[in-house]
């Protein structure tokens, strides 16, 4: 086997499989509307925002890969008009996820979850609800 073909099989991430292997972990978080709208579920809206951030960028990924959504980006401005935090407080939250590798920056303010870090992004959520798959 040439070395392109090990390349290949072995070492190239494949962001389906990814999404695909936690599905049954993120099906718990949120529903998508046929129009693409995340709606968190129950217990996931009393989180603390940053998570709950988190949890929209998964959506938004979701909804895209189901084609319900025509972008896996989130700008800004999403945020602004949902969550009743300061544009500076919505600011520093975003640049947090991104340090912390769950998302990156696509634009000018648009934002988008990095699919090969979902199952940490995950154990993360489940620590904010209490620890364990919540």
């Amino acid at each position: 086997m040439a070395l392109k073909d090990k390349i290949q099989d072995q070492m190239v991430t494949d962001h389906e499989t990814i999404l695909e292997s936690e599905f049954d972990r993120v099906e718990k978080l949120f529903r998508l509307h046929e129009d693409g709208t995340i709606n968190l579920e129950g217990q996931y809206r009393s989180l603390d925002t940053k998570s709950q951030m988190l949890i929209y960028f998964i959506g938004q990924r979701f909804a895209y890969e189901g084609e319900l959504a025509e972008e896996d980006t989130l700008t800004s401005s999403f945020f602004y008009d949902r969550i009743d935090k300061s544009d500076r407080t919505i600011r520093n939250y975003l640049q947090d996820l991104r340090e912390e590798g769950y998302i990156k920056k696509e634009g000018q303010s648009e934002h988008c979850l990095i699919a090969e870090n979902l199952p940490n992004a995950l154990d993360q959520i489940e620590e904010s609800v209490g620890g364990g798959n919540a």
